[in-house]
Formats: structure tokens, C-alpha cells, sequence
């Protein structure tokens, strides 16, 4: 069992994709699946359910995991040391972020950081924004997520809000809901929603339903606010998103803000990482250090 292969099970863990992992790694699926197949003899348990593309991990391949990371955090922490050159870190940190955020937040971060640390290779994975905290369990260092305003509630995470951005109440441009949402009391029980399927967000609107007795027309539960941005504009229904999402969306001009919609709790947006991260990666207190808000 060596480093190489921890961090082929690393990426694998991540993308659960035997070919996006051969892409990575630099080696062939079928290459890919005999190290992992080494791993799995040597260990003496399975550690992927597998078809002939994707993979999940098993219990036992999620407690692997664990020692994985730690494992390759150390070694190269050892690395720099044995080198004598703690002062200039070298090495990789990973990052997922929405692509809103890639291009509206990451830049004003990554910047003074890059400048600071050039030996570090940035490596970021873009995706839905509701599946941010999910993305630390599978390996990656540092997430910008929506995250829930107050105290930390785990112990085993750390976060830091950056910006608070207010949602906006968007409907189509072409005017399908005008009739519903001019009047001078809306019935938002008649109006079509379209909600993210799960996140900070559809908990600060369903707290919003029940206080209000309303029970929903739900159109549609997306994981993404950029999706739902695109079913607003096809004249789906109404959503909730992000003022930042609209700005710099392309559909923005078919999109119209309802200036009278609900009056929910900003969206508010950062970094998260694991506490284990911080103790064991310089390069991740270096990032973290280097994180500033609005």
C-alpha cells in the first residue's frame, strides 16, 4: 500500500467514476480498477460496490477513506520538512465550488492567495451548490456552500461566511404569473414554485410556508439555483434565488424580480472545511488564513 494508491482511491472516492478517475490519474479504467482491486485484497474487505462505470463506497471503503486523507495530508507535510523548505509550501489544495461562486467569489480569495503561494496547484470542481458539504466526506480540502448564519453546531467543521446576498423572488419575464402576483394580496398557494431540492435556502422557505399556512403548488425541487433560474425563464413558475445568481446569469433579461415577494433570510455564503483538515495541512491554514469577508 503505497501514497499513489491512496490518492488513486482518494480521486476515486470523489468522483465515484471509474473513467473520470483514469482521466485524473493519468492511467487506464482498467488500471484504475487493479489498484483498487490491490487495495481491496490487501485490506482484506471490500471497499467499492461497482458496475461497469460508477462505484459507491462501502462502510468499510468510507472508514478507508478517512486514513487515506489523513494519510497523504502527513506524508506531504513530511515532504516539505524533509525538503527544509517549510517557508515555500508546495503541494495541491482542492476546492469545489457552484460555478456562479467559481466566477463571482472564488476569484477575489484565490488571487492574493496565488500570489502569496504559486508552488500550490489549485484544483477545482464545480457543481451544485446544495451538494457542497457533502463534497468534504469524498476528499475535497475546502468548500464555498451556503451555510446557516451563528455559532458552529459541529465540532468536527469550521467555517467562515464571507457575504450575505438577499434572495430575490423571480418570475418569468413574459408575464404567465402577472395576474396572480399583481393582485394586492398574493394567494402564493395559486402560484407555481419551483424549490432547490435541499439546503440552506429551502429551509428558510419552508419556514416561511408554514408560518404562513401555506401548502405549496410545487412545480418542480431542483438542486441547483442556476436550474432553477432556467425553469423560471422557460415559464415554469417562481423561485427563489439568489441576487448574485441573477446578476450574473445569462437568462437574467427573462426574468423578471417580483419586488413584493416574501421577505426570506439572506443567502449566506463561504468556506467550510473539517477540522481535521485544518490540524494536519499547512496549505489548508494557509488558505484559511488567507480568507477575508466583504
Amino acid at each position: 500500500m503505497d501514497i499513489n494508491s491512496l490518492k488513486l482511491f482518494i480521486a476515486l472516492s470523489r468522483h465515484l467514476h471509474f473513467g473520470k478517475t483514469s482521466e485524473e490519474m493519468h492511467m487506464s479504467p482498467s488500471a484504475v480498477s487493479r489498484s483498487i482491486q490491490r487495495l481491496e485484497d490487501q485490506l482484506g474487505h471490500a471497499l467499492l460496490v461497482r458496475d461497469n462505470r460508477s462505484a459507491q463506497l462501502t462502510e468499510a471503503g468510507q472508514i478507508f477513506l478517512e486514513y487515506a486523507l489523513e494519510v497523504v495530508k502527513r506524508y506531504e507535510s513530511l515532504q516539505r520538512d524533509l525538503e527544509g523548505k517549510s517557508d515555500v509550501l508546495r503541494g495541491q489544495l482542492s476546492l469545489f465550488a457552484s460555478v456562479t461562486a467559481s466566477q463571482s467569489i472564488l476569484p477575489k480569495v484565490l488571487t492574493d492567495f496565488r500570489q502569496r503561494y504559486p508552488e500550490i496547484h489549485i484544483q477545482l470542481e464545480t457543481g451544485y451548490a446544495v451538494n457542497a458539504l457533502s463534497k468534504l466526506s469524498e476528499g475535497i480540502d475546502v468548500v464555498v456552500a451556503a451555510l446557516p448564519y451563528g455559532e458552529e453546531t459541529d465540532d468536527q467543521l469550521r467555517k467562515k461566511i464571507i457575504t450575505s446576498i438577499p434572495l430575490q423572488t423571480v418570475a418569468p419575464a413574459t408575464g404567465e404569473f402577472d395576474g396572480v402576483l399583481k393582485s394586492t394580496s398574493v394567494n402564493w398557494a395559486e402560484v407555481p414554485l419551483i424549490l432547490p431540492s435541499t439546503g440552506q435556502v429551502r429551509q428558510n422557505i419552508d419556514a416561511w410556508l408554514r408560518v404562513n399556512n401555506i401548502v405549496p403548488d410545487v412545480y418542480a425541487e431542483v438542486p441547483g439555483n442556476e436550474a432553477i433560474l432556467s425553469l423560471v425563464a422557460l415559464g415554469c413558475g417562481v423561485g427563489f434565488v439568489p441576487e448574485l445568481v441573477v446578476k450574473e446569469s445569462p437568462l437574467a433579461d427573462q426574468a423578471m424580480i417580483v419586488e413584493d415577494g416574501p421577505e426570506l433570510e439572506d443567502f449566506h455564503v463561504g468556506f467550510c472545511t473539517r477540522q481535521k483538515n485544518l490540524d494536519v495541512s499547512p496549505i489548508i491554514r494557509a488558505f484559511w488564513e488567507s480568507i477575508r469577508a466583504d
